[in-house]
């Protein structure tokens, strides 16, 4: 009679453990950021727009739109961008090393973002030219 209750006891506890549900999906990070960076974002002011810390204001109108993203990546395209050295007219992304932090531009330029739902910061650098150095941009959406 014990092992009878010992039994029960162990098919009772295998019973009540919760299994994966095969349906449930997990979300990727890469999928989130994805859909955080959509959209079409603004400087956020005059003061937004760094090059090796010193503030551009020729860039006041910029308009960054990304769009199309998915864990892969997506396409984006600028409005008012004053040089295409530092933001191109238009082009595709991807996810760096499956980091949703960096992004590589199709000319090879990797960006660090920072994201929210209403902000996005990016930094990175650009070699050769007249606007070589370290930049920084401050957009909302």
């Amino acid at each position: 009679m014990r092992y009878f209750h010992i039994l029960v006891f162990i098919i009772f506890v295998f019973l009540s453990c919760k299994s994966i549900d095969p349906d449930s999906q997990i979300i990727d990070p890469l999928d989130i950021q994805a859909l955080l960076l959509d959209g079409t974002w603004k400087l956020k002011d005059l003061s937004s727009a760094v090059k090796d810390g010193n503030v551009e204001e020729s860039f006041s109108g910029l308009e960054f739109i990304i769009y199309g993203s998915t864990k892969i990546g997506g396409n984006y395209s600028t409005v008012n961008s004053t040089d295409k050295d530092v933001w191109p007219q238009s082009g595709t992304w991807t996810f760096y090393n499956d980091d949703p932090n960096k992004i590589l531009r199709n000319d090879s330029v990797l960006i660090t973002v920072s994201v929210s739902d209403t902000t996005l910061t990016s930094s990175f650098t650009v070699i050769g030219g007249l606007k070589e150095g370290n930049w920084e941009f401050s957009f909302v959406k």
